[in-house]
């Protein structure tokens, strides 16, 4: 069985898999500075970190969905051990490489690749602004079959690997903007591609302008607030308890689909 775990409060996950960690946007360390001293953009942790860097050893696996610093921390980056695999978009993974990262994989939009016979990834472009920047992964399970879609901005709107199912959706459930483009998804749009995808859980990943500070989320953002429905409305459409906003830490496991008898 697949188990994930939230590893903070805003978008570090960690996927087990059949004894195999993937560690998706680790930031464990510091704070998350945009612009000097935070003047851009600053956010800390509210809670506490699940992980510390010295927890992930080899054979952990590193996926990092963009360079944005808020997917690529660069002092979570850097305190971890270097031997660690690190799997990215081509930014994310030059960023990694720069800090002594040997052991990388380029994961693009369109581009699959397998790890260790035992699971595949497959990076989803988002939509604008976003496909310059990052990927969607979809994370598949290759010994029973459960699939997993994170994207902590805009989901594709039609794409032909999510269309075929997922078990699992990451993702944002409150709309943030800015000067009138979309820089997240909100609750509804989540549902919809919920029911489009036909998935069993749905777990929120963190947007949480209001917890920031700087000229970005103070003069420029634009949140829509959505989240705090967010399990009520899933506990309706989806069923009780397969929608969650975990604390770190906390844990869910996914058994795999039941096959239709024939």
């Amino acid at each position: 069985m697949i188990e994930i775990e939230r590893i903070d409060d805003f978008r570090s996950w960690c996927i087990h898999c059949h004894g195999q960690r993937v560690i998706v946007d680790p930031w464990l360390v510091d704070d998350l500075d945009v612009g000097r001293g935070g003047r851009l953009y600053k956010r800390m942790h509210g809670q506490p970190v699940a992980l510390r860097p010295r927890d992930l050893v080899s054979p952990d696996i590193v996926v990092l969905t963009s360079s944005l610093p808020g997917q690529a921390h660069l002092p979570t980056l850097a305190a971890l051990d270097k031997g660690l695999r690190v799997i990215g978009p081509p930014r994310a993974v030059a960023a990694a490489r720069r800090l002594g990262f040997q052991r990388t994989m380029a994961l693009g939009a369109g581009s699959r690749l397998q790890l260790d016979g035992k699971l595949a990834l497959h990076g989803i472009r988002p939509r604008f602004p976003f496909g310059a920047l990052g990927i969607g992964v979809l994370l598949e399970s290759l010994a029973d079959g459960v699939k997993i879609f994170i994207e902590h901005h805009l989901a594709p709107e039609r794409h032909p690997l999510l269309e075929r199912g997922v078990d699992v959706l990451i993702t944002p459930v409150e709309r943030v903007r800015m000067l009138g483009v979309n820089l997240s998804m909100e609750l509804e749009e989540c549902m919809a591609l919920a029911r489009r995808v036909r998935a069993r859980w749905i777990l929120a990943s963190a947007t949480d302008a209001g917890k920031a500070s700087g000229w970005l989320p103070e003069r420029l953002w634009k949140v829509e607030p959505g989240a705090e429905a967010f399990e009520s409305v899933v506990q309706l459409q989806v069923g009780e308890g397969r929608g969650r906003d975990l604390a770190p830490g906390e844990r869910v496991t996914i058994p795999p689909r039941k096959r239709r008898e024939s």
